[in-house]
C-alpha cells in the first residue's frame, strides 16, 4: 500500500493493483465477454497478464478489418460483438502490404512489390512468411484459411489475369507449409466468365464459374472434373459456395433493394444423384459472406452455441450500400432466416472490408 497526504486525516490510500490475488483475477477475466475488454485487462500489469491466459478468452463473432492500403494508416476494425470501431496498430513491415480475406485467426498479407505472401494476425501482430508464389499469379483469393492454417493448410484460387486465363489454378501448401502445389484445370472444362465462387472439402473443389452456373466438382489430387451439378433455378444477384461443417452450401442472394436469400445443400455429391436441396433453416449455424466486389465470392460458418450472446440461423453480409455515393461504400446487414427480416447494422460508409475471427 502507498500513502498520499491529501484527504481525511491528511492521508488517502492507493491500492497496488498488482497485488490482487491471482485466483480473483482469474475469476474476473472469465466474466469478460468482449475481446477488447480482455486485452485491456491483460494490459494492466504483468501479474494481471499472467492471471489471464489467452485460452480463457471467450470465442468472438468475426470482426471486419479495413482493406485499405496500410502504408499511411493503422487498421480500423469493427466488432460484431460490441458494435464498435477500434483502431489496431499495424507493424511497420505490414503497413506496406495489402490484406486479403476472408480468414479466421489469420488474414493474408501480400507485398505487391514482389508478390510475396504471409499469414498475419491483426490482433497479436504476428506474421508468418509463406512460400513465394510464382510471379505470374497477380490475383488470388483464399479458399481455405481456417483457425489453424499451419496445421490445416492454405488453399488459394489463383489467376494470371483475373478471369481471362487459360486455366483455373488452385494453389495449396503441403503439410509442412514449405511449398505450393499447383493444380490447373483447363478453362474449357469450366466455363469461366466473371466472378466465381469455390469451396474445398475432403479432397474436392466445388466450383461455380459465375452466378447461376453449374457446379463443377474437381478432384484436388488429379485436377480433373469428376462431376457437374446443375444449378438451382433462377439467376441470383450473388451466388456463394460455402463449406459448412462437412456440408456444401449454395447461398443465393436476390433483390438488391430488399434482400432475400435461398440456401441449398448439395446432396449425395459423391454419387450419381447429386442435387441441390433447398434448406429452410441452418440451425445454430451463422453464415458470414464476403463483399460483392471480389474476384471470388467466399464465406464461412460458425456455430452460435460456441459464441456466447450470438444467435444462429442467420446470415451476415457485407454488400453495396443502398444509398452509396460510390462503389467503395458498403453496408453490413444481418438476415434472419426464421422471420425473413433484414437488419442493417451500424457499420456503413466504410471502405471494402474482410472478415476475420479475432484471437
Amino acid at each position: 500500500m502507498q500513502q498520499h497526504p491529501c484527504a481525511r486525516n491528511s492521508k488517502v490510500f492507493f491500492f497496488d493493483w498488482s497485488s490482487f490475488p491471482s485466483e480473483l483475477l482469474f475469476l474476473i477475466c472469465q466474466k469478460l465477454q468482449h475481446l477488447t475488454d480482455f486485452i485491456h485487462f491483460r494490459s494492466v500489469c504483468t501479474s494481471w497478464r499472467l492471471s489471464a491466459p489467452r485460452s480463457v478468452a471467450h470465442a468472438q463473432l468475426p470482426w471486419l478489418i479495413n482493406l485499405r492500403k496500410l502504408h499511411l494508416y493503422d487498421a480500423c476494425v469493427y466488432s460484431l460483438s460490441s458494435c464498435k470501431f477500434y483502431d489496431v496498430q499495424i507493424p511497420e513491415n505490414v503497413k506496406k502490404k495489402e490484406l486479403i480475406g476472408p480468414g479466421q485467426t489469420y488474414v493474408l498479407a501480400r507485398d505487391c512489390a514482389n508478390n510475396s505472401v504471409s499469414l498475419f494476425n491483426p490482433i497479436s501482430g504476428e506474421e508468418h512468411p509463406l512460400p513465394p508464389l510464382p510471379a505470374r499469379f497477380r490475383a488470388f483469393h483464399p479458399l481455405c484459411l481456417g483457425p489453424n492454417p499451419h496445421k490445416d493448410g492454405i488453399i488459394l484460387l489463383c489467376s494470371y489475369y483475373t478471369c481471362w486465363d487459360s486455366f483455373i489454378t488452385f494453389c495449396q501448401t503441403n503439410i509442412n507449409g514449405e511449398k505450393w502445389s499447383m493444380i490447373e484445370v483447363k478453362r474449357e472444362n469450366c466455363y469461366l466468365t466473371g466472378t466465381s465462387s469455390c469451396a474445398f472439402y475432403n479432397g474436392l473443389y466445388f466450383f461455380n464459374s459465375e452466378r447461376g452456373a453449374p457446379t463443377y466438382i474437381i478432384n484436388a489430387e488429379k485436377g480433373q472434373v469428376v462431376s457437374v451439378i446443375e444449378p438451382p433455378p433462377g439467376l441470383p444477384w450473388c451466388d456463394y459456395i460455402v463449406e459448412s461443417f462437412g456440408d456444401i452450401l449454395r447461398v443465393q442472394v436476390n433483390n438488391v433493394s430488399g434482400f432475400s436469400f435461398r440456401i441449398y445443400r448439395l446432396d449425395d455429391y459423391g454419387g450419381r444423384n447429386a442435387r441441390w436441396i433447398e434448406m429452410r433453416s441452418i440451425g445454430d449455424r451463422i453464415l458470414f459472406l464476403g463483399g460483392y466486389f471480389k474476384i471470388c465470392w467466399t464465406g464461412f460458418t460458425l456455430r452460435s452455441c460456441n459464441i456466447k450472446g450470438s444467435r444462429g440461423n442467420c446470415i451476415y453480409l457485407r454488400t453495396l450500400g443502398i444509398y452509396a455515393k460510390d462503389l467503395l461504400t458498403l453496408d453490413l446487414c444481418r438476415y434472419d432466416l426464421e422471420n425473413k427480416r433484414t437488419e442493417f447494422l451500424p457499420c456503413s460508409n466504410q471502405l471494402v472490408d474482410v472478415w476475420f475471427v479475432p484471437s
